[in-house]
């Protein structure tokens, strides 16, 4: 296994900005990416600041007590332990809760959290955490009920059979009996290995003990970071919504600051040119609420929270007594979300991907509107997986895996087939096309005197005698591709591993694809690997 790094150019866009550092981005944070000490400046801020130590001490023990139910998680519960100490910090990122962990990317912000965690635990020398926080009170079902498959050569998305109750995924049942026929689907596409009977098992045993799909992500999570010390946070808990109450109660009295902050902060970031990150309408409460077991968004307009299709409706004073009541009821969205952990945790830095990056620059007014900095940004960690055969194929052609990952292996593809051959194709029946054309010209006018219904049956004559010219051209590019198969199979598979269905990696192929290969000792060299956060992709050759 051999780490590379390699320089890409990514799109236009707000996260090159900010990984190249453009000037006019620095008003929209209180801490400019990767400036002198800012770290060191960050931790000193957050040594200033009073946390509630009865609060900090229930939620220590609220996060031993749901780390008791994984398995050996004794490096996690010794670090949960060190948020007891006064200058504990945190590194902090998340994700929803995807079936078999969503895409790759959830591992490798995962990844960059542990790593930031301990090269940050050694430069600042105090304890500093590793959270993963989980966004179980999300309801977008649709974006956590699929992954992708191979079949017959191509990846398609491979759902589970549920229904969408609109209910947070902490709350939203596992189907038994769909889920393990959802398995046996993702299995039967996995080219066997000698990691994959053991592999399928481990993956039964935690579907078969797990009651939500929270819980089955955060066991799966917990199975691949088991020697790491990742600690857990899901967002949906209800035993957390009761450390939170009060948090939320501020929320709630200051929601007009609220809304204006977040549209301050919206405002800021399309003056300079960028587009909206996030749709949010002014009267939008940025918190949710469990109505009949479903999550809906609260708005707030004069005085009044209401549910978009009035379900409920309640005053300032109503909503504070129920959150009082009820918290288990409330959850947050993705303005308050990360208000609702610096409530919580000393976040030194967050670890966002390139979406959350653009939503987070919004939020400073939000941040500094409770008397807060809003915690640096350090993008997550960008991999891409490269197997053997592929590697040895793309240097043995002397080809550039910057120009596949950066979308150019179709057109290389088609650049390589081009040279094989000297046969004018297009040239030839693009000049018999125009020929033909020019000859049918009289027939067609000739019908057009005399019938409407012979017209039309000439331009049908033209058109089929068209079709078939372009027939025979197709034939002919499909001799050229088929004498030259073999290396274009050779360049469909490094398509299909390194550009797959066009997209990155890491947004199509899932973890269990990538152990199936490597296996659990395999995934532990990965992370073993000696990664730099610094905004530079990696390439992991197996």
């Amino acid at each position: 296994m051999e780490l590379k790094e390699i320089h890409l150019n990514p799109p236009a866009g707000f996260y090159r900005d900010y990984i190249n550092q453009r000037t006019e981005l620095t008003e929209l944070f209180d801490y400019t990416y990767e400036s002198a000490d800012w770290l060191k400046r960050r931790a000193n801020e957050l040594s200033e600041r009073e946390f509630d130590e009865e609060s900090r001490e229930k939620l220590i023990a609220h996060l031993l007590q749901t780390h008791e139910e994984l398995d050996r998680s004794e490096a996690t519960k010794a670090n949960i332990r060190k948020l007891s100490h006064k200058d504990a910090l945190a590194i902090v990122g998340g994700q929803q809760a995807g079936l078999l962990t969503g895409p790759l990317f959830t591992i490798y912000k995962a990844l960059t959290i542990l790593l930031t965690a301990k090269q940050q635990e050694s430069e600042l020398s105090v304890p500093v955490v590793p959270i993963f926080w989980v966004a179980g009170e999300d309801h977008d079902f649709e974006e956590i009920r699929y992954v992708y498959r191979a079949k017959e050569g191509k990846w398609r998305k491979h759902p589970i059979q549920d229904e969408d109750t609109q209910c947070s995924a902490s709350l939203k049942q596992l189907p038994e009996e769909e889920l393990f026929q959802w398995l046996d689907g993702v299995f039967e596409e996995l080219p066997e290995t000698d990691f994959t009977c053991d592999l399928i098992t481990r993956i039964r045993n935690k579907a078969s003990s797990c009651k939500t799909y929270t819980d089955f992500f955060i066991h799966l999570m917990n199975e691949f970071f088991v020697e790491e010390g990742l600690v857990f946070v899901d967002a949906n808990h209800p035993d957390l919504r009761r450390l939170e109450v009060n948090y939320f109660k501020q929320l709630i009295n200051h929601m007009e600051e609220l809304q204006g902050a977040q549209q301050e902060g919206l405002s800021k970031l399309t003056d300079i040119g960028y587009d909206a990150p996030i749709i949010t309408e002014e009267e939008n409460a940025h918190l949710f609420l469990n109505v009949d077991n479903k999550r809906v968004r609260l708005d707030y307009e004069e005085g009044t929270f209401s549910s978009k299709n009035e379900e409920v409706s309640f005053s300032k004073g109503e909503l504070i007594k129920l959150v009082e009541s009820h918290p288990e009821r409330f959850s947050n969205n993705v303005v308050t979300r990360p208000l609702m952990q610096e409530w919580l945790l000393p976040v030194l830095a967050f670890i966002p991907g390139p979406g959350e990056l653009a939503y987070w620059a919004t939020l400073k007014p939000a941040f500094n509107q409770f008397g807060w900095c809003m915690p640096p940004l350090i993008p997550r960690l960008q991999v891409t997986i490269v197997p053997r055969s592929v590697k040895k194929w793309v240097e043995q052609e002397e080809l550039s895996f910057r120009s596949f990952l950066e979308g150019e292996g179709e057109q290389l593809k088609q650049h390589w087939l081009q040279k094989q051959h000297q046969y004018p194709i297009e040239e030839v029946t693009t000049q018999v096309k125009d020929h033909v054309h020019q000859i049918h010209q009289p027939l067609r006018e000739l019908a057009e005197t005399m019938d409407p219904t012979l017209q039309a049956m000439s331009e049908k004559n033209i058109a089929l005698i068209m079709n078939q010219i372009q027939f025979l051209e197709n034939k002919m590019h499909r001799h050229i591709y088929e004498t030259h198969k073999t290396a274009i199979d050779h360049f469909d598979e490094v398509l299909y591993w390194l550009k797959p269905l066009g997209s990155p990696q890491e947004r199509i192929l899932h973890p269990i694809i990538l152990i199936n290969i490597v296996g659990q000792s395999g995934l532990k060299q990965i992370l073993q690997q000696p990664m730099a956060i610094n905004g530079v992709h990696k390439l992991i050759y197996l």
